[in-house]
């Protein structure tokens, strides 16, 4: 399988990429709604699919031409982002299935609901936030690659 991550890790961005685009066809008349203390994005599944399409559509072909065209890219480094990059994506829609929407009930069920919700909240930031410094590893992978050349 780490053979397989790094020579054709641009084969695994394809796939998601095909997954972001049906979760976003199936649910195109859904919106995603995020809450950011006093303010609320929304956007479609649809919308939201084709963006990150874009973005790992953009990462798959920067994987695909530095590997045909033979450049060195740093093993460790390329293995941990695409395990995180693809995984994250996974663990993040985990935590958006395990959030529970507060039911009327008790108060102290009421209470339980939302330490759970913010639990859930914080994996949810920490994990795109790894995301995030994961492709800052991918840029500096990508930068030595190019300044150390072909193989």
């Amino acid at each position: 399988m780490m053979k397989y991550l790094l020579r054709k890790p641009y084969c695994l961005f394809f796939f998601l990429i095909a997954f972001f685009l049906i979760g976003g066809f199936l649910n195109a008349q859904k919106t995603l709604d995020i809450n950011i203390h006093d303010t609320y994005f929304v956007i479609s599944y649809w919308h939201f699919g084709v963006l990150l399409s874009f973005i790992y559509s953009f990462i798959a072909l920067i994987y695909f031409v530095l590997i045909k065209l033979n450049f060195i890219l740093i093993k460790w480094i390329t293995v941990t982002h695409v395990i995180v990059s693809i995984g994250g994506v996974f663990l993040i829609l985990l935590f958006f299935q395990l959030t529970r929407q507060t039911a009327p009930g008790d108060f102290e069920s009421l209470l339980d609901d939302i330490d759970f919700k913010t639990n859930m909240t914080w994996g949810i930031w920490l994990t795109f936030l790894s995301i995030l410094v994961m492709q800052a590893l991918f840029i500096i992978n990508v930068i030595q690659a190019l300044f150390k050349g072909k193989r």
